[in-house]
């Protein structure tokens, strides 16, 4: 076929995206399954998330640990033998936690199911923390640790998270000497409380059969099951007015920015329109504090603004590493172009332009099964369900610039913007 290279293919205004639908249902043990079958690979993620993250949790880096050391040894299969394992069947197990949750996950292929659905399920409910992994895996965190205070990223994250968040779980973060108070049995008490059939849910995505549910419910339909943990939200409290911290690092070569903002739940009705002015803001490429900080002033390489939910709260974060001695302007100037979007409807061009970035990431997220895995695995842990992409979408193709104008002046209140900077300033 001859392609005419002087003329620009034809374009297609992506006006619908079809939103996979997940099944629900219970295990024999009552675990709670959500399972999204497709594709044509006979391959399977299945994920057992338990309301384990830091937040249920007195004693910091307690959560993380116990998660990761899951894999650290059972009663019956050293680490190595674990490993080994899932490596001989290309089988892959990850381990993974947050402030809300922590993940227990495993991606293999169909027909090895039988072989190692008894070593998942084994991981939680057989663990056994030996000391000699326990004290590597400590070691190495810590040593991380030490190593990531030097980075000025690091930083200036940790120091607007504690700005914005105070002393709420959110806002907490380790020290070096976190580490030598962990115990094994605190492990193994934080572990029989969290990691069982009444304090978790299922997640199957890939080329899920009959057959497949069979054997899941067979294994993880056997895990023991003890009372759900329940989780008291700790109150929020607001982050004091313009409050920031600059952390001076001599030798830096960049600064590191962070800014932050307490926001709204993603259940709020609000969220899609606050969702879609933060792409306006820093979403994406051609973003105004890309092409103001970025483009015209020439202070970063990017900079960028996200909502990231929590299942308390939501957080506006707006990040970028700064040309060094050039913070406070980012500052101004990020601060300045928020001001403007309150001020003024943004035009019909750039609304059109959004949506479209917009309506195609989401086609990009939901191309098949096993590419909207977090996409999927984000509903369900925030609790709003897979057609809240329906709603998402719905959202984004009817919104109207007045509509952006009034969310900017509902929710950006400036005070309330922490700011953290570490480097050379």
């Amino acid at each position: 076929m001859n392609l005419d290279r002087t003329k620009a293919p034809v374009f297609h205004q992506i006006d619908n995206i079809n939103i996979p639908k997940t099944e629900y249902g219970l295990l024999s043990n009552k675990i709670p399954f959500h399972v999204l079958s497709g594709g044509s690979q006979e391959l399977s993620y299945i994920a057992l998330t338990f309301n384990a993250g830091s937040i249920t949790s007195n004693q910091l880096l307690v959560a993380s640990i116990t998660n990761q050391m899951l894999v650290g040894g059972t009663k019956n299969h050293s680490a190595s033998q674990i490993a080994n394992t899932f490596d001989f069947y290309g089988a892959e197990i990850r381990t993974d936690s947050n402030f809300d949750h922590a993940v227990v996950a495993l991606f293999c292929l169909n027909k090895y199911l039988e072989q190692l659905l008894p070593l998942f399920c084994e991981l939680i409910t057989e663990s056994v923390f030996p000391d000699s992994e326990l004290e590597s895996v400590i070691s190495e965190k810590k040593h991380k640790l030490i190593v990531n205070k030097e980075k000025t990223g690091f930083l200036a994250n940790n120091a607007m998270h504690k700005l914005t968040f105070g002393q709420h779980p959110y806002g907490r973060r380790a020290e070096p000497a976190d580490y030598d108070k962990i115990t094994r049995d605190t492990l193994v008490g934080f572990h029989s409380a969290q990691y069982h059939a009444g304090n978790c849910y299922l997640l199957a995505i890939g080329y899920i059969t009959d057959a497949v549910m069979s054997l899941i419910d067979k294994t993880i339909g056997n895990l023991p099951v003890k009372a759900k943990t329940e989780i008291q939200p700790t109150p929020l409290t607001p982050a004091g007015k313009n409050a920031s911290e600059t952390i001076r690092k001599e030798n830096a070569v960049q600064s590191s920015l962070r800014m932050g903002m307490q926001t709204i739940k993603i259940t709020h009705p609000d969220y899609h329109k606050l969702n879609i002015l933060t792409t306006i803001l820093g979403g994406y490429f051609g973003s105004r504090l890309m092409k103001n900080i970025r483009e015209e002033k020439g202070y970063t390489y990017g900079i960028y603004s996200v909502l990231q939910p929590y299942l308390q709260c939501g957080l506006l974060r707006i990040a970028g590493e700064i040309k060094s001695g050039y913070a406070m302007q980012v500052v101004d100037e990020v601060r300045r172009e928020m001001q403007n979007l309150k001020d003024k409807p943004v035009s019909n061009s750039e609304m059109e332009l959004v949506r479209n970035y917009m309506m195609g990431e989401m086609l990009q997220t939901f191309d098949g099964p096993l590419s909207c895995i977090d996409a999927v695995e984000k509903a369900i842990d925030m609790e709003v369900g897979i057609d809240f992409y329906n709603k998402e979408q719905q959202a984004i193709m009817s919104i109207k610039p007045i509509d952006i104008q009034e969310t900017a002046n509902k929710y950006f209140d400036l005070d309330k913007l922490t700011v953290a900077i570490a480097g050379n300033e």
